[in-house]
């Protein structure tokens, strides 16, 4: 089975309305999403305002994070996320995101999180690594 790489959404973004694949543009999305390449896997975004999204939907730039939810936000957040993903649920599944992101597969079997306890310069380097 393919495996499917959950890869965060980035502050940075498009100004104008693309495929969510193009709209974000952050150094560790564009590695994350090459990585995904490199190993031939499905992808879905995880965005903070629109839970789990195919990287062709287009999507409009927004500016909201996870980190600025409240706890009970972001517990909402990861139930939406985890039933949008539930498709999906016994795949192996790499997550390429922060702690606050990997929540929506909270006690999933098959789960990878590489980037787990990381800060965001540990984060590059692992995905740097991850395209060598």
């Amino acid at each position: 089975m393919k495996p499917l790489y959950l890869i965060a959404c980035s502050a940075a973004k498009l100004d104008r309305t693309a495929p969510a694949a193009d709209l974000y543009q952050g150094q560790a999305f564009k590695l994350a999403m090459r990585a995904a390449d490199r190993a031939g896997a499905d992808v879905i975004i995880l965005s903070a305002l629109h839970g789990a999204v195919n990287p062709a939907a287009n999507l409009a730039p927004y500016n909201k994070t996870l980190a600025q939810m409240s706890k009970h936000q972001r517990a909402i957040w990861a139930a939406m996320t985890d039933q949008q993903l539930q498709q999906h649920k016994g795949r192996p599944v790499v997550v390429l995101a922060g702690k606050h992101y990997a929540a929506a597969v909270e006690g999933w079997p098959n789960v990878s999180r590489p980037l787990t306890g990381q800060g965001i310069g540990q984060q590059l380097h692992t995905l740097k690594h991850l395209n060598a």
